[in-house]
């Protein structure tokens, strides 16, 4: 891969086999622009997706990430961006897909749940114990019944719709009618900000 590869791709928006692109660039302008990321996204899972904006607005940029987005980028610093990218590329450094959850500091002492977030891996759900934050992925798998209005007690989620518990710390199902616990992705603090790690598909 190479700068210039990457910049013809954006001139072109998508080549003719976009599964087989390693960087993508699209540009992010308005909100209308985000379902293109979602779709982009969906026909590319392994490439490495950049929005590129002039616009400062950060709740735009929150919901490209959330879009599917790995990084946003203001326009006139994309040169800078795609040349650490061909390093992290040819080093096999590059770091993984981070979904944002929510800025650190709007959550500095609270327990419970901490965020929820709609996302295509499920229903996002930030949680703060005693311990560090984890996030665990709804609906609740009984009746998809979303979770982000759950009850949580004792280290215990119990689901608002009929009752199932899991445990906050790992998404262990304690007690029924759901017949299995909740998927668990790692958390990390970076920029301000709780993000959770997306695993690639076929990693």
């Amino acid at each position: 891969m190479s700068v210039e590869r990457a910049r013809r791709q954006s001139n072109s928006e998508l080549t003719s086999d976009p599964v087989a692109a390693e960087v993508l660039l699209l540009p992010l302008v308005e909100e209308a622009d985000l379902a293109r990321i979602t779709q982009v996204r969906a026909q590319n899972p392994r490439a490495t997706l950049i929005a590129h904006t002039m616009v400062q607005d950060q709740d735009l940029w929150v919901a490209a990430e959330r879009a599917g987005a790995d990084r946003i980028e203001n326009s006139g610093g994309l040169g800078v961006l795609l040349r650490r990218l061909v390093k992290e590329f040819e080093s096999g450094s590059q770091r993984p897909r981070l979904v944002p959850l929510c800025s650190v500091a709007d959550v500095a002492g609270r327990l419970g749940i901490l965020a929820c977030v709609e996302h295509e891996l499920g229903e996002l759900i930030l949680i703060k114990g005693q311990g560090k934050p984890v996030c665990l992925v709804g609906p609740c798998p009984h009746a998809g019944s979303p979770l982000g209005g759950a009850v949580i007690e004792d280290g215990v989620m119990t689901c608002p719709q009929h009752g199932s518990q899991f445990a906050i710390d790992t998404g262990e199902r304690m007690r029924g009618p759901a017949d299995e616990g909740l998927q668990q992705l790692r958390v990390v603090e970076e920029a301000g900000k709780y993000w959770v790690v997306a695993a690639l598909p076929g990693v």
